[in-house]
């Protein structure tokens, strides 16, 4: 099986040298693979942002609690964004295995001195 890395950062040499295999290669769906790795890319940086936003709303509930006044608030915002991070969470264990099957059909690439 490929390194996901390796066509996360070239792509098209990947499918150059799939195409020295075959042309046109049948193995990588590019479409599908891009389309993927976009939705990956957008729910792993909004997951980041929540996650960031909570930690910003625990300090804010330790400091309204240090204080004495309510974190109520607060705390149902942290609730909703662990709820969000949850369904994030499984969309993106989703779409790790779907990629996980595409590149499961991508024989290894042919060595350059290969005709």
């Amino acid at each position: 099986m490929l390194d996901i890395t390796l066509l996360r950062k070239d792509l098209a040499a990947v499918v150059a040298r799939l195409e020295a295999r075959r042309s046109p290669q049948p193995f990588l769906d590019v479409a599908r693979f891009q389309e993927l790795e976009a939705q990956r890319k957008t729910i792993q940086t909004r997951t980041e942002e929540l996650q960031a936003s909570r930690n910003t709303l625990s300090k804010q509930i330790g400091q309204l609690k240090a204080k004495g006044e309510s974190a109520d608030a607060v705390m149902a915002q942290v609730a909703d964004i662990k709820t969000e991070l949850d369904t994030s969470a499984v969309r993106l264990d989703a779409l790790q295995a779907e990629l996980q099957a595409l590149l499961l059909a991508v024989p290894n690439l042919p060595h350059d001195s290969v005709p």
